[in-house]
């Protein structure tokens, strides 16, 4: 079941040419560092939320069930594949354990977090002309204090959005609340480490808006931003003291700290790759261990793997998607999802090919073969699998043909000696759609028209099997853009339905 729906806000078209409340922007920039004036927030503004149509809004609402069930499937694949007595091969729990250290695989596997999934999912979905494809699911996303301020921006301004009846905040306090149903008022502390911090102003804002409240959802300050470093285990409880300001962080001009605070939920905003580098990180997962605190994102690796959508292809698990997703979603999900491989170099037998992979329609035995491809014939994206600092964002990721040859040759010869450890995988290249887009210069007022690629990344959250599209953002770049990111020449705004 899904619930989602554009918010009651009049969608006044004719105020489109209307100069925006710029005062409904927060203060500071909500990535990074940098000015505070309209001019240098990190973004480009665009005249209005970005227009879907009625079908790819339809389309949002099948997507969000589909993609719960595909999470519980990859769950249930790798648990299956480590049961000899099951028909899942056993070297499909091995690619997802590959380059994992001892200790996180025996702690995923622990019957504390058995049942627990990912309570975010964010697709990333590159629009086409009809439709889309989506080319990455995150399980851990940046953005949500980001899609939350553009959403009051504009609902502020008259326009209607899409998201959650009691807005982003509420929808993301509800759904962290549900985890701890035993609770009433639950402590919760987003926990974000060092290696996050281009994301901590962003998050910082969404947890001092709900713990103010907003014109969609009463006040909640049970809940807070916490560095790892400021945990402690204090009589089997795990706690933290945290600031007048919300935040279990140290910053300069030091304020007043509070009385310590037990912990109930953890919503852990760190990488399972980052754990070495994480201060007290025993300490967090020791509290899980004994049932102290719940956490979400559970420590389980397999989830966060992109190389789950390489396998969603492959001829010999059809049968077990098909069964756990039923064979219409199954086909919808291929459809969306590109053609991909797992960049493995172990050498096939000489009858063998890899399947389905035909660059210029010529069957391939070996990913060495891949390096004389032309120009045309690689159309391919390379992207490592996950559990690295280059599985995020988009490092790591390179286009066969925006690269010379020996570039190309050079990268596939990195992805395949970087199997053991980091597995990566290779899709299909698929085009976002070349559309008009439109941004605004916050000072003049003037509207730009521009050719430009669009990315949506639809915001879902989780409760059972209850599933909350919260909110839309669309990054809509220069066409010359072949990676679709939040850069500085992008347009981001939310989206609405026309």
């Amino acid at each position: 079941m899904i619930n989602a729906s554009p918010s009651a806000t009049p969608n006044a078209e004719n105020q489109t040419a209307k100069p925006l409340d710029f005062s409904y922007l927060p203060e500071q920039p909500l990535y990074g560092g940098g000015e505070t004036d309209t001019a240098a927030i990190g973004w480009q503004l665009a005249p209005e939320p970005f227009s879907i149509s009625q079908k790819q809004w339809n389309d949002l609402q099948q997507l969000g069930p589909l993609l719960l069930r595909f999470i519980k499937a990859i769950d249930v694949l790798y648990k299956q594949s480590q049961n000899p007595n099951l028909p899942v091969p056993g070297w499909v729990a091995e690619l997802y354990d590959q380059g994992k250290p001892d200790s996180l695989l025996q702690f995923s596997a622990m019957k504390r977090q058995k049942s627990h999934l990912p309570l975010v999912l964010r697709p990333d979905l590159l629009l086409r002309e009809n439709d889309w494809t989506l080319c990455e699911i995150d399980a851990v996303p940046g953005g949500l204090g980001f899609t939350s301020a553009l959403n009051r921006f504009y609902r502020s301004n008259g326009f209607s959005v899409i998201e959650a009846p009691e807005g982003l905040p509420g929808a993301f306090l509800a759904m962290l609340k549900a985890f701890a149903p035993e609770k009433e008022n639950p402590t919760i502390a987003i926990v974000m480490s060092d290696e996050a911090a281009d994301y901590r102003a962003e998050m910082a804002w969404l947890v001092e808006t709900i713990r103010q409240g907003t014109d969609l959802a009463p006040a909640y300050d049970n809940l807070f931003l916490v560095h790892p470093k400021d945990l402690e285990l204090v009589r089997d409880q795990l706690v933290f003291k945290p600031t007048n300001a919300g935040e279990g962080h140290s910053k300069a001009g030091a304020e007043k700290r509070l009385e310590e605070k037990s912990i109930d939920v953890i919503y852990r905003f760190f990488e399972l790759f980052d754990l070495p580098n994480i201060p007290k990180i025993e300490l967090i997962q020791y509290a899980v261990k004994k049932g102290l605190v719940k956490c979400t994102p559970p420590f389980k690796p397999h989830v966060e793997e992109k190389l789950s959508l390489a396998l969603l292809h492959h001829p010999v698990l059809a049968e077990f998607w098909e069964k756990e997703l039923g064979k219409t979603d199954f086909e919808q999900l291929k459809q969306w999802v590109p053609q991909g491989w797992i960049v493995d170099p172990a050498p096939l037998p000489p009858q063998a090919v890899i399947a389905n992979l035909l660059p210029g329609g010529k069957p391939v035995q070996s990913f060495q073969q891949l390096k004389t491809l032309s120009q045309k014939e690689r159309e391919l994206v390379l992207k490592p699998s996950g559990f690295s600092p280059l599985g995020w964002g988009s490092r790591g990721v390179t286009i066969g043909h925006d690269h010379a040859t020996d570039s190309w040759s050079e990268r596939l010869d990195q992805a395949m000696a970087s199997f053991p450890e980091t597995p990566y995988i290779l899709q299909k290249f698929e085009a976002a759609a070349v559309l008009p887009a439109q941004r605004l210069n916050p000072q003049t007022g003037d509207i730009q028209t521009f050719k430009a690629r669009t990315r949506l990344c639809p915001y879902y959250f989780v409760q059972g099997d209850q599933i909350t599209l919260a909110g839309v953002l669309a990054t809509v770049c220069p066409s010359d853009k072949k990676l679709i990111h939040g850069m500085k020449d992008a347009v981001l705004a939310p989206c609405q339905v026309k």
